[in-house]
């Protein structure tokens, strides 16, 4: 069967390798495609801190179950299945209270271990999520990032008394996880959503998607944007999804007081602001680490009732044979580019 590594940055291996058969209590699994993220492409630039070369890429995927192991339950050949990519101990003090997206030893396939970048691939069962039969087997590489945009809503909503209903929702940064995450604030009930970017065409992606109200901060301030739209009231929850200094910086100059921030987007510089601002008025500042398994659920759900669209994020296919013709696309149409999917 056909597999590709990532071996070093910008290179690419392709293998003849033998089919795994599935063990005690795994899936034998029959890759259809997955997604490229912003993870995957910083892998290909040499510049993720986390990982190390060779390693098979592809973490947001679509399957179909080839075969059960002994002692598989729940799932037959022929199923429709997404692969939550967390490997997590299941021992240590996160994982015991369910928090098994920041376990202490947490490791994501198609990162710190293989992906699905191969035609078959075993995995615990208990990694999977059955898809509806009748959901269109391409979007089920984005259910991982719809995971992500869920999870970052419900981050912000802890801070808030937890419940998603009713609160304002700011998301800086309009690319795929931006997106999702002011699609599913919608879908949770937020009372208001605002997205904002510096990119046009990101915005109209993000208008395609059924989100109104779309500001272009290369022409509109943000702290503007965030007084016409919400109010006097302002943002409950700010989310960035940029990961930019600039970014956090005009978020943390137009969040009022009480209102939670919300670091999901992936920083990759240090970052400076001063501290009183965040005391003096009570900001909460939380990280958000990928999802939880109920993540997935709402996920799937979303994506299934419609609630969460997704079929105009994928902009752009490429035959596995051409993954490196993929990431060199990428690079060169970044405002072009808004999710890839790589079939196998």
């Amino acid at each position: 069967m056909l597999q590709i590594r990532l071996t070093a940055p910008y290179a690419f291996e392709r293998a003849d390798v033998e089919k795994p058969r599935p063990q005690k209590g795994e899936v034998l699994l029959k890759i259809h495609s997955f997604g490229i993220c912003g993870s995957d492409i910083q892998m290909y630039h040499g510049r993720h801190k986390y990982m190390t070369y060779p390693v098979v890429i592809g973490h947001e995927v679509s399957a179909v179950v080839a075969e059960t192991g002994e002692g598989v339950e729940g799932y037959r050949p022929g199923d429709k299945v997404t692969v939550e990519p967390q490997i997590f101990c299941g021992k240590c003090y996160p994982c015991s209270i369910g928090r098994f997206n920041v376990c202490d030893s947490l490791k994501v396939m198609g990162v710190h271990a293989d992906g699905f970048c191969r035609e078959y691939v075993t995995v615990d069962s208990s990694y999977l999520h059955r898809c509806p039969p009748d959901m269109n087997e391409e979007w089920l590489s984005m259910i991982e990032p719809v995971a992500v945009g869920v999870g970052s809503v419900k981050r912000g909503a802890w801070g808030c008394g937890g419940n998603v209903s009713g609160l304002n929702v700011a998301v800086v940064g309009a690319g795929p996880i931006g997106n999702c995450a002011a699609q599913a604030a919608k879908a949770m009930g937020a009372e208001k959503v605002l997205i904002a970017d510096v990119s046009a065409a990101r915005l109209e992606f993000a208008r395609q998607c059924g989100i109104e109200h779309c500001i272009d901060t290369s022409k509109v301030s943000l702290s503007d944007a965030i007084k016409n739209f919400f109010g006097s009231r302002g943002a409950d929850v700010i989310i960035d999804a940029a990961g930019v200094p600039a970014s956090m910086h005009a978020i943390l100059g137009v969040a009022r007081s009480s209102s939670v921030i919300v670091v999901t987007g992936n920083f990759k510089e240090p970052l400076t602001f001063e501290v009183p601002v965040i005391q003096r008025r009570e900001i909460s500042i939380v990280g958000h680490m990928m999802y939880v398994r109920e993540d997935f659920e709402d996920a799937i759900k979303f994506m299934h009732d419609g609630t969460v669209k997704v079929e105009k994020l994928i902009t752009h296919r490429f035959p596995a044979s051409e993954l490196k013709e993929a990431f060199e696309f990428i690079d060169a149409n970044p405002d072009r580019v808004m999710k890839t999917i790589v079939k196998l």
